[in-house]
């Protein structure tokens, strides 16, 4: 019996048995297996499996962590290939990417702006305007008025002091009809802190302050309007990080210099599509006085919810004079608590580490 004769229940069968990670391969095989596995529903939800990706020394990485025996260990499992076949093979190196859908926006370390869809294999590189920025923030969502049929956006948002003046710029770029426009009555009255941004349910949330406080700024791609929510009730925090749980709840992570601690807070996720003011509990609290074996307070730059909800892991990064990169791992109510070294640890890029849903959407 020749592949093409399998009855196509059998077939499913045994491809369903596959990895995930091989689902994207073997699509290649025929066209009727590419059939199959974009629009059986079965392998579409297979493709929703969580993946822990970590972009360091500029490449974006796989990561498995095995925190289960006694001396807990990490592994990475080889940079994803992102390329620009129109000048070379050679890999493009990322010095920021911002995950959505399963797409992820990458900027480039020489200043280029691409969208790429990793499960696919597929990119879409973004013509900048002359005007572009080098410090301008970038932000990849979509349009919640058809579920069926997404409509992608990138949001660039600059602001800077000519003389006797704030400027600021914010523009969008629709993915479907390759092209800019100018946000012209959508103000940007506060500075947006660099590589803070998230995205929930299409939309982008930053951490952004003006001259008297901090706040939760929020991008809606349906209506293309800021706004602003408070943030957890804390005081004297030294640094703030923002993380996502899949589709469903943000979190912020307050970390205290002053005491030593990291408080996660978590939003409640019936306020989140709302305008309504945000209610925030106590998710996870860290004492590192009392926990670590580390000399010196590491800082964190990227967390996310790891293992059902029940345990976060935290990308930090050590003193100056150690320049150590850390795996922190922490259970709820301090059930479990573990530090993994990075001693491939080989420049001064910034770890970041997010939860990955493959996606079947082309580009």
């Amino acid at each position: 019996m020749r592949i093409s004769d399998v009855p196509a229940e059998l077939l499913e069968d045994i491809l369903s048995r596959l990895p995930t990670t091989s689902l994207k391969t073997i699509r290649f095989t025929c066209k009727r297996w590419n059939c199959l596995i974009k629009k059986n529903p079965r392998f579409l939800q297979a493709s929703k499996q969580s993946l822990v990706l970590v972009l360091k020394e500029y490449k974006v990485w796989r990561m498995s962590v095995n925190h289960d025996v006694a001396a807990p260990s990490k592994e990475f499992d080889g940079a994803l290939s992102l390329k620009d076949w129109r000048f070379d093979s050679e890999q493009v190196d990322i010095a920021a990417v911002f995950h959505c859908d399963g797409l992820l926006l990458c900027t480039t370390k020489d200043n280029r702006l691409v969208v790429w869809n990793p499960y696919l294999e597929q990119t879409k590189w973004i013509h900048l305007k002359t005007d572009h920025k080098r410090d301008s923030k970038f932000a990849l969502g979509y349009q919640n008025t058809n579920k069926s049929c997404r409509s992608y956006k990138i949001l660039r948002c600059w602001d800077g002091y000519e003389p006797n003046h704030h400027v600021s710029t914010v523009e969008i770029y629709e993915i479907c009809s390759c092209s800019w426009r100018v946000l012209d009555n959508v103000p940007l009255d506060c500075f947006i802190e660099p590589n803070t941004g998230v995205s929930l349910k299409g939309n982008t949330y930053w951490l952004a302050t003006d001259e008297k406080t901090d706040f939760l700024l929020r991008f809606d791609f349906t209506t293309e309007r800021f706004k602003r929510f408070c943030l957890p009730p804390i005081q004297n925090h030294g640094k703030m990080v923002l993380s996502v749980v899949g589709e469903e709840q943000l979190l912020v992570l307050l970390q205290s210099y002053h005491k030593l601690d990291i408080e996660i807070w978590m939003a409640d996720d019936d306020d989140i599509d709302s305008d309504a003011a945000l209610l925030w509990s106590i998710y996870i609290k860290v004492d590192f006085k009392r926990l670590s074996t580390y000399f010196s307070f590491p800082v964190c730059w990227s967390f996310l919810i790891h293992e059902g909800k029940e345990k976060a892991l935290c990308c930090t990064i050590g003193s100056y004079e150690t320049s150590s990169n850390m795996v922190n791992i922490t259970g709820l109510h301090d059930t479990y608590y573990a530090e993994i070294h990075d001693e491939d640890f080989t420049n001064w890029q910034r770890p970041i580490v997010f939860s990955y849903v493959p996606s079947l959407v082309e580009i």
